[in-house]
């Protein structure tokens, strides 16, 4: 029997009844964001991208982080540093659309002054 063709498994969308499958990625703050993200292990549906994941910490963690990692528009501040394993998501192909995968290390920095 292939994978995932048991009973209850779709198996285009790869879900259990209607649930997807989870992903987990790594997290992790530094400087002022090392607080309130830390570095946590958090689980999000399969397909989600960059940007779902950081949403995800926008609503969760909210006050300090919010503020700091969005402008009065709702988006992500451009001089917040994202990387996806190692890589800014300015250089991704899909930018904070780049679907996660399972293992996935995001690294978030604050806005950086100096001279």
């Amino acid at each position: 029997m292939p994978l995932n063709s048991a009973p209850g498994w779709e198996s285009e969308t790869q879900t259990w009844n209607g649930t997807p499958p989870l992903i987990e990625i790594t997290v992790q703050g530094y400087l002022t964001f090392k607080e309130p993200v830390g570095k946590r292990r958090i689980s999000l549906p399969a397909g989600c991208s960059l940007q779902d994941s950081l949403a995800f910490l926008r609503q969760d963690l909210g006050g300090r982080f919010a503020e700091e990692a969005y402008d009065e528009g709702g988006e992500l501040s451009e001089h917040v540093f994202v990387l996806l394993n190692g890589v800014h998501y300015r250089h991704l192909p899909g930018g904070l659309s780049t679907v996660l995968k399972d293992g996935d290390q995001v690294a978030i920095f604050p806005p950086l002054a100096g001279g």
